[in-house]
């Protein structure tokens, strides 16, 4: 009888060990062959010197040669396993220069309010009514993607509709471009937010002409103090849904992303992304610009000294420094040298008094001992500048600072620019300043700018082309999760400069050729993040980081480019794992089941 329960539980042990074993195995990413060589499709460079090949070899993740077949072939120490492209298309990784992994992960689990899947203020409101009363009584209500220039029946809400809304858990409805919010009673309160709270620097808590709060948060320090209340999510949740977002990165084609101020509603952003980053066959290379605030709390733990800049070969590493210089064009929040237009638009759904005129930021003063600071520890450092005013501060003390301390090739960033101008430009260009255009804007919300900043201004606005002409190396990014992912949608704005609305051509002597465009999404985009050694071309000795595209984007007509296919994404010289579950997943999930039951 012992025996036979014996062979029993042995052979159920043996069965769950077989089970764990086969599911181990199913869970390991597909690897590449010590050596692969690709053929028989497209194999587009980008190295001016060899635009085009025939073939591709890479050997332990680094790429050995590239050209005719038969040389390539012959190249070959061992028996290369060979990958037909069948027609294909094969380039390097697209690069992403500024991004929010973080905060895509974490808003991805909030109350979805964007136009993007909203059509009206009444689904908007229909799907708060509905979603906020089943949350648990523990958890704040978070909306992200309120936008009343997407939408044209938007207006801010009131703060008795927002109480009634949610009247007794904190509400917090965030804009898609992330620089006002609006909340409610509860929500101000818990963020110990009254009347009397001073307004940070280049920031709001809007007060209505009595003086009381109208729930309205304006740009993003004021924000902070109010996300700052909201309860933490476990670290390990932080970290699961960021592995998820590194993954739909890498499935979109992007083989490195530049996050530009690690913000998320974390214990620590910084680290969270450090770990995730350094994680064995992570799909996509990350490196970090930090805001100051973080350095500084960093500082504390290391004898109150702000470390220096990490080598950008670091996994995660925190190779620059971010600044916001002006706020949103689609908030009243850019610095632009003349006032917004006065329409509907600006005095009816964005509440701008006429003239209406943003202030920036920082004084001059404060901008310039930040600057010293972080340029003479090898910072770069990277300033959202959307308008004229903004982009002149910049200029100013980067122009002081470096005649004083002159730093080679220290490519510091201008972001966005909507609005720089020519001479800007070549000021800039002047000074070793790097540029990288938001060209969303123009996709998005290019049939409401000219009631936001007129026709002659709409007709200069994100002057790419001109910033390219001027000697500019321009890159292009997303600003995830101002905008989905998604850069074929951006090179299609590049080229063709419409609107998703209209088919009206905003600025048509701004738009890049094929090539121009593909460049600002790769070897441009690897040069400003400081990687282009390392990255951004197919070149012999650099990693094998490679798209593998549906079509040729060179010869691909504008209004297909969103139609191409990412077919691949190799991250040195490995498949990236796109799976729904990887191992990185899984082990974070792990980690997230167990602070559930445990903690």
């Amino acid at each position: 009888m012992l025996d036979k329960k014996y062979k029993k539980t042995k052979f159920f042990i043996g069965l769950l060990t077989a089970i764990v074993l086969v599911f181990f195995l199913w869970l390991q990413p597909p690897s590449a062959s010590e050596e692969t060589l690709f053929y028989g499709g497209t194999i587009l460079t980008l190295d001016p010197t060899t635009p085009n090949a025939e073939a591709l070899l890479m050997r332990s993740g680094r790429i050995i040669t590239i050209g005719n077949i038969e040389k390539v072939r012959a190249t070959a120490v061992g028996n290369a396993e060979e990958i037909n492209l069948d027609g294909k298309t094969l380039m390097p990784g697209f690069i992403e220069p500024h991004s929010h992994p973080l905060a895509t992960a974490l808003l991805g689990e909030t109350i979805d309010v964007s136009g993007f899947s909203n059509q009206s203020w009444a689904d908007i409101i229909n799907r708060l009514k509905k979603e906020i009363p089943q949350l648990p009584d523990s958890r704040w209500a978070l909306a992200f993607g309120w936008d009343p220039v997407m939408m044209d029946d938007l207006d801010p809400p009131t703060l008795s509709e927002l109480d009634a809304l949610s009247p007794n858990k904190p509400l917090i409805i965030l804009t898609q471009m992330m620089h006002d919010a609006y909340a409610n009673s509860a929500a101000l309160a818990a963020a110990k937010i009254t009347e009397n709270t001073p307004n940070p620097a280049g920031a709001e808590f809007v007060r209505g002409a009595d003086g009381k709060l109208t729930g309205t948060i304006r740009e993003v320090a004021a924000i902070a103090r109010l996300l700052e209340a909201m309860p933490k999510p476990p670290t390990s949740a932080a970290d699961f849904l960021l592995a998820q977002q590194y993954t739909k990165f890498a499935k979109a084609g992007y083989t490195t992303v530049g996050i530009l101020g690690p913000v998320g509603n974390t214990a620590n952003p910084v680290q969270t992304m450090q770990h995730i980053a350094s994680q064995k066959r992570t799909p996509v290379r990350t490196l970090i610009y930090a805001l100051p605030t973080q350095l500084e709390k960093q500082a504390k733990g290391e004898n109150g000294k702000i470390p220096n800049a990490q080598a950008h070969t670091h996994p995660g590493g925190i190779i620059g420094v971010k600044f916001w210089m002006d706020g949103s064009p689609f908030a009243g929040g850019a610095a632009f040298e003349e006032p917004y237009e006065t329409t509907e638009l600006t005095q009816d759904r964005l509440h701008l008094a006429p003239g209406h005129l943003s202030s920036l930021n920082y004084n001059s003063a404060e901008f310039e001992e930040a600057f010293r600071r972080y340029h003479e520890l090898g910072y770069q450092i990277a300033v959202h500048a959307q308008g004229e005013r903004a982009v002149a501060q910049v200029l100013d003390v980067a122009e002081r600072i470096l005649a004083e301390t002159p730093r080679a090739d220290h490519r510091h960033r201008l972001e966005h620019n909507a609005l720089i101008s020519t001479d800007q430009l070549k000021r800039a260009h002047k000074l070793g300043m790097t540029t990288s255009f938001f060209a969303d804007h123009i996709y998005f919300y290019g049939h409401a700018l000219p009631h936001l900043v007129g026709e002659a201004r709409t007709a200069r606005y994100m002057p790419v082309k001109t910033a390219m002409d001027i000697g500019h190396r321009v890159t292009v990014h997303t600003d995830n999760p101002a905008t989905p992912i998604a850069p074929l949608r951006a090179m299609q704005t590049l080229r063709a400069r419409k609107s998703q609305t209209t088919d009206t051509v905003i600025g048509p002597d701004q738009r890049l050729s094929p090539m121009e465009a593909l460049k600002a999404m790769t070897i441009n985009a690897a040069w400003q993040l400081g990687i282009d050694d390392e990255t951004g071309s197919l070149e012999a000795g650099k990693s094998a980081d490679l798209v593998i595209l549906s079509a040729n984007p060179l010869t691909t007509p504008d209004a297909e480019l969103q139609s191409i296919q990412v077919l691949g994404t190799w991250l040195k010289g490995e498949p990236a794992d796109t799976r729904p579950l990887t191992p990185i997943t899984f082990k974070t999930g792990l980690n997230v089941a167990w602070d559930l039951i445990f903690q």
